[in-house]
């Protein structure tokens, strides 16, 4: 790894920024869409569940490298006026994939990120051009390619004077014929051990399947993923390209409703987004509702964990009154991140640390009961 000098690891981690998304920060980004652009209907009705998801980015091949020659090869640049149209309706970014010279020229002035595919992670010249330009390259790992060739691709951009590139993850191919390409989870952490760069999961071409891509999204993101870059398609059983392993657009939805909770179990976060139409006081009340609910179910978890640590706590110290102050002073911190009043934590977690006292003394004493009933009807057996 001698020649990482600018992708090799750093004391700080690169966080990159386009247009307001920030890839690489504490928010888990969702990219979704059709694996190629067909019509511009399809296209904006992916657009609207993807915001709808609280995606961020809209994705979408409008220049497609086929294994077959024969199959569907995108639709260039009427694919790519589709694409950039249906991201603007919905105030999303989007990115397509690049195969040469000429479809980078022609795309550059009108995508937010390129993105440069498996096929191509070694076509050392498209990597250079890629490090001519400023915007973002998202570069999928090869087929077959160790990760420090991965690395070494991206070392190839940078080189060329692009800083600003976001490593994908889409599984390799291996001799397991159950799924399309075997997702290496643990290239996720490898590449984050040797380099700075962002990390995203490609679930759909690792699996080829539909059935598994809610599973591994939630283990890219437990895994330490910055984002997801998921197959998405308004009627996949009419897909020219990859229909089975593209979501329906309710499951797309479902999906991401359920990321939010995988994201806060790793100091993450993700926002489940809500179409604009759709912000009426109904659904605005109904997230409230789901919100709320999320917050008692992990009170409840957090009081069971209270009351595990009240077995292992002497009677006289279950108040730990500097352990209290520790806590607050990183939630206050954690607060003023997300632009939380940083008075709500000073309110509510006194009472919560109370509550947790006042539970784990009644647990001491109930459990010392026991052991004085124990030990009479023990001595009284003698």
């Amino acid at each position: 790894m001698k020649d990482l000098k600018l992708a090799g690891l750093k004391a700080e981690r690169s966080a990159i920024e386009v247009k307001g998304v920030t890839i690489g920060g504490k928010e888990i980004i969702l990219i979704g869409g059709p694996c190629a652009v067909e019509s511009s209907i399809q296209m904006s009705q992916s657009a609207e569940t993807v915001k709808k998801a609280g995606g961020k980015i809209l994705r979408g091949g409008v220049f497609k490298p086929r294994t077959s020659p024969y199959s569907f090869q995108g639709l260039g640049r009427e694919g790519l006026n589709y694409l950039v149209q249906a991201a603007k309706e919905q105030d999303l970014l989007c990115v397509t994939e690049v195969i040469d010279a000429p479809s980078l020229e022609l795309v550059v002035d009108q995508i937010d990120i390129i993105q440069i595919g498996a096929r191509n992670m070694q076509n050392f010249e498209l990597l250079k051009m890629a490090g001519k330009i400023k915007k973002p390259i998202i570069l999928k790992r090869g087929l077959s390619a160790t990760i420090e060739e991965w690395l070494l691709a991206a070392e190839y951009i940078m080189s060329a004077g692009n800083p600003n590139v976001i490593l994908c993850e889409r599984g390799i191919r291996t001799y397991e014929p159950s799924t399309r390409n075997t997702l290496d989870i643990s290239a996720v952490g490898v590449a984050k051990e040797l380099s700075h760069l962002p990390v995203i999961v490609d679930p759909s071409h690792a699996a080829g399947r539909r059935d598994l891509i809610a599973s591994l999204s939630k283990a890219a993101i437990a895994s330490g993923a910055d984002g997801l870059l998921i197959e998405m398609h308004p009627n996949p059983a009419e897909a020219v390209s990859d229909g089975p392993q593209s979501l329906h657009p309710e499951q797309f939805i479902q999906l991401a409703g359920e990321l939010g909770v995988v994201a806060r179990s790793v100091n993450r976060i993700f926002v489940h987004g809500v179409h604009k139409n759709e912000e009426t006081l109904e659904s605005l009340r109904d997230q409230i509702d789901d919100i709320d609910q999320t917050i008692i179910e992990q009170l409840a978890a957090r009081m069971q964990i209270v009351n595990k640590i009240a077995d292992q706590k002497r009677l006289d110290r279950v108040k730990d009154s500097p352990r209290e102050r520790e806590v607050i002073q990183r939630l206050i911190k954690l607060s003023n991140e997300l632009e939380l009043p940083s008075e709500l934590v000073k309110k509510i977690y006194p009472l919560i640390f109370e509550v947790a006292v006042q539970s784990q003394i009644k647990r001491k004493l109930v459990r010392e009961q026991e052991l004085d009933l124990s030990l009479v009807e023990h001595l009284g057996s003698k």
